[in-house]
């Protein structure tokens, strides 16, 4: 595979490089979709298991396994946004969660695709950003989808002194509720049929019940083996908040997820 010629610029080889050379050029991230019919696009929160159910999806019979770097979602994202010369060659699945402010872009190409979200609690997904995740990952995300959500002096500060007035607790809050909300223009504007909204703890909890329940959604066949690639490890990390950072995350977040568990997919209407 090579890269599409770019004058003489260097290849794009990291979510840095394509940060800063592709994301500024505006929404324009999903420009080659539609010539990927059929797709399956799993998307949500960052730190929410959308690379573990991507990856687990895209080696399964009757997918084309498409990776030619180090990371496949990096790789998902060059062919769709045509910085790759890639022919398509069969089904695709594709990790989106990188599209954060670009989200309107699901709504104006449709070929077939159907997309999966997995809600993830807020508890586990800012335990994750604060302790694993890049600041620069979580900067990124903020400003994208975050910074709207400051109210009164917050939002002075942060338009007159800048990003480091926003504590990194809040910005993770900020930023999950921004994303999580995307969620709910989602399942206003697409059709049931092309729309899943998974938990990720229940997806990990009852992998043999709700794995072939998405397998049936994105019609494809279902082996038994594929749930044996979920792992549970990461379900009681979030334990080691302090009560400082739990009781803001009850605050700000937990009422936007309560409300995105309202529109968790009765699976067993999944036919």
């Amino acid at each position: 595979m090579t890269l599409i010629p770019q004058g003489k610029t260097l290849p794009i080889k990291s979510w840095n490089d394509f940060i800063r050379r592709v994301r500024p050029k505006g929404c324009v991230l999903l420009r080659r979709l539609n010539e990927f019919p059929r797709s399956i696009l799993v998307t949500g929160c960052q730190r929410s298991g959308t690379t573990m159910l991507a990856n687990i999806i895209t080696q399964s019979k009757g997918m084309t396994n498409y990776w030619f770097g180090q990371y496949g979602e990096l790789d998902a994202a060059l062919i769709l946004a045509g910085y790759v010369d890639h022919t398509p060659k069969g089904r695709y699945c594709f990790q989106t969660t990188y599209l954060n402010e670009c989200c309107c872009e699901y709504f104006e190409h449709f070929n077939g695709h159907k997309i999966i979200w997995v809600l993830r609690n807020p508890f586990s997904v800012i335990y994750s950003m604060l302790s694993s995740w890049r600041r620069k990952s979580l900067n990124d995300l903020f400003r994208g989808c975050g910074a709207r959500y400051l109210e009164g002096f917050a939002r002075w500060k942060y338009e007159h002194v800048g990003l480091w007035s926003v504590s990194r607790l809040l910005r993770a809050c900020l930023a999950y509720n921004g994303k999580t909300c995307q969620v709910f223009e989602l399942r206003k504007r697409l059709r049931e049929s092309q729309l899943l909204v998974i938990e990720y703890d229940n997806l990990v909890e009852q992998k043999s019940r709700v794995l072939p329940k998405v397998y049936e959604f994105i019609e494809l066949p279902y082996k038994e083996e594929y749930a044996g690639k979920i792992s549970a490890k990461s379900l009681e990390k979030s334990k080691q908040l302090s009560d400082r950072e739990h009781g803001l995350i009850t605050e700000l977040c937990k009422p936007v997820y309560e409300k995105a568990k309202t529109l968790l997919s009765d699976l067993s209407y999944i036919w």
